[in-house]
């Protein structure tokens, strides 16, 4: 595995690199300023931080042609440039920048360092062991983590964040687990990300303990899209092909506080879907996420098709979920939607005895 070096390219991303709190192991590196051009040396794979993505960007790599990332905010200031950068031959990093910039970048720059370091002896992967022999060139590869005391609420909001992608070319997960994880819980989380993700498309996990009996699950994630991601909340949402995926775009800027429950009940509105709709996919998403996760976990790995219907059904009569989701799950697992609604109207007729 090579030595990671982190290289400043303005004064702000050397902050974020300091806020990272990067390991001793990884290295760091500036090009601010207009100094002498950058020499890497061998056995060390140079990630480049730029907070401000101006046409000079390529300029201030300083003609680097070798193998490395880029992290640089999105969208830049120059709308050709994404297609510059493409071009480059380096392996493209874009961090959604809110309020705090400095804040952002070092939140992916410690999330970059977890998912491709390598910790201890007693760490194993799943898939592939070098992880910079399949990320590719040409490609935007978004970063993406989650963080909690909970397994399964960390792995919901995690295969949610990577299931609103609509275009993949394979997922990288890492999951940095506390010692005491079971395993069978461990195998639980990995059905649900794998389920996050297209039959089609490659996917690798890296599982990494803690000593620590009390640390947070943390998830990392990185996704690998041909597409640049657009800041237009209208443009995000007319791409969706689907209602519920339209409103997974909703509700998930209204959990990222991006809007406010006015804007989202506006938005809702404008674009033929229901307000009520809105509040219970949040429901099972953000505040019912351990139980949205079971349900989950318990579809993957169940014993044929009947099985399937059945438990869809059962939550259907519940109430837990409803139609709409409903379609969603049967087109997912390939079922039919008519017949799972005829067993949840006999669970129903049943409890009403």
């Amino acid at each position: 595995m090579k030595k990671l070096l982190f290289v400043a390219l303005d004064d702000t991303a050397s902050q974020a690199i300091d806020m990272a709190s990067l390991s001793p192991r990884s290295d760091r590196a500036e090009m601010s300023g207009g100094g002498p051009k950058l020499e890497i040396e061998p056995g060390k794979l140079p990630i480049f931080v730029a907070t401000a993505a101006t046409p000079s960007l390529l300029e201030a790599l300083g003609g680097y042609k070798g193998r490395g990332f880029l992290v640089f905010p999105e969208p830049p200031q120059d709308a050709k440039l994404p297609q510059k950068l493409l071009e480059s031959g380096i392996v493209l990093v874009p961090v959604r920048v809110e309020s705090l910039a400095t804040l952002a970048f070092s939140q992916t720059l410690k999330s970059l360092e977890y998912l491709f370091d390598e910790y201890s002896p007693e760490d194993f992967n799943l898939g592939s062991e070098d992880y910079f022999g399949e990320v590719r060139p040409g490609l935007f590869h978004r970063l993406f983590h989650a963080e909690g005391r909970h397994l399964k609420e960390a792995v919901l909001r995690m295969a949610h964040r990577v299931r609103s992608q609509r275009t993949k070319e394979g997922v990288a997960y890492i999951l940095r687990l506390p010692a005491n994880t079971a395993l069978f819980a461990l195998d639980e989380a990995i059905d649900v990300l794998e389920i996050a993700v297209p039959p089609e498309k490659p996917i690798y996990f890296a599982i990494r303990f803690d000593k620590s009996k009390d640390t947070p699950v943390r998830i990392s994630a990185l996704v690998a899209t041909p597409e640049a991601a657009t800041t237009d909340l209208q443009s995000r949402i007319d791409a969706q092909p689907t209602y519920l995926g339209k409103l997974s775009v909703v509700i998930e800027a209204f959990a990222y506080r991006d809007i406010d429950e006015k804007e989202m009940e506006k938005l809702c509105r404008e674009n033929g879907l229901e307000p009520d709709d809105a509040d219970r996919l949040y429901d099972l998403v953000y505040a019912r996420s351990d139980e949205t996760a079971d349900l989950i976990r318990r579809l993957g790995s169940a014993m044929g098709q009947g099985e399937r219907e059945a438990l869809i059904a059962e939550k259907l009569a519940e109430g837990f979920i409803d139609v709409r989701v409903l379609e969603e799950l049967a087109n997912l697992f390939g079922l039919r939607a008519d017949t799972i609604l005829k067993r949840a109207d006999e669970i129903k007729k049943k409890t009403a005895v």
